[in-house]
């Protein structure tokens, strides 16, 4: 189902700023069962992102309601919330212009299959030859992708994730997805402040493993660094978690820490 501002299969202006403008957040949700997989923290995130880009008078009780529309048919999907800052007037960069009533656009799709991927084997990846660039609005789920698009040219069915790095050689994420490593017992990701993106996922697992008495730690991770540590792994809120075999020809051994990790988080999600 789509909605827009709870209207049925509606469609959206073309003076919409998300349209127009990149201006707006999103969330892509998992939904098992008609559970909203960590939809708390996706909330959250998505109040955070207005927040920083000034996007006012969103009605989240409204939201809620417009949610629970959108699933009304649906049993297991992903669920796409998009906010953006309205439909304008006079076209321009200028947000001074008068208050504009945000617009709430909410999609279903199906969940991908993801069957040709054994997520404790995993897979191999490579650093991207793209570097991430510096944004004062990282960290945040804003509409503007346009670096993943360009760089999502260099995965392939034998690289299904790429690792991003920025201008230092700092390890940041993958193209969709957060990225932690592991040395013993200590699981390590990746410190995000100038570009990247916190994901959902990532915050859980960060407060799952903090929950079960291991040890989390935020660094900077060079790029060259990598065969200091014992295994690794992608994540995100529709893969979950995605071992990583090799970076860059460098094999990593099966990580028991890891695979019981990944046991966990399925049923949980999946109980």
């Amino acid at each position: 189902m789509n909605l827009v501002n709870g209207k049925p299969n509606s469609s959206i202006s073309i003076f919409d700023r998300g349209f127009l403008y990149g201006d707006g957040v999103f969330e892509t949700i998992l939904v098992i069962n008609k559970k909203l997989i960590n939809i708390n923290l996706h909330i959250k995130r998505l109040k955070s992102g207005c927040e920083v880009l000034k996007i006012k008078n969103v009605d989240y009780s409204k939201l809620n309601k417009y949610i629970l529309k959108s699933l009304k048919d649906e049993q297991n999907c992903v669920l796409n919330i998009n906010i953006t800052r309205g439909t304008v007037k006079t076209r321009g960069y200028n947000i001074n212009t008068g208050a504009i009533p945000p617009n709430i656009i909410l999609t279903t799709s199906k969940i991908p299959s993801f069957s040709k991927i054994n997520p404790i084997k995993g897979i191999s990846t490579i650093f991207s030859k793209n570097i991430l660039s510096n944004n004062i609005l990282s960290c945040i789920k804003h509409c503007n992708r346009l670096e993943q698009i360009i760089y999502s040219k260099e995965i392939s069915k034998k690289y299904p994730e790429i690792i991003l790095c920025d201008k230092k050689n700092n390890i940041i994420e993958g193209v969709s997805s957060n990225i932690f490593f592991i040395k013993n017992n200590t699981f390590y990701t990746p410190y995000i402040k100038n570009c990247g993106v916190e994901g959902v996922m990532k915050t859980y697992i960060v407060s799952l493993l903090k929950k079960n008495n291991q040890k989390v730690l935020s660094r900077n991770i060079k790029k060259k660094s990598i065969s200091f540590y014992d295994g690794a792994f992608f994540c995100n809120s529709v893969r979950l978690i995605w071992n990583i075999s090799s970076i860059d020809g460098f094999k990593f051994k099966p990580n028991e820490n890891i695979k019981n990790l990944i046991k966990i988080i399925k049923n949980e999600i999946y109980e």
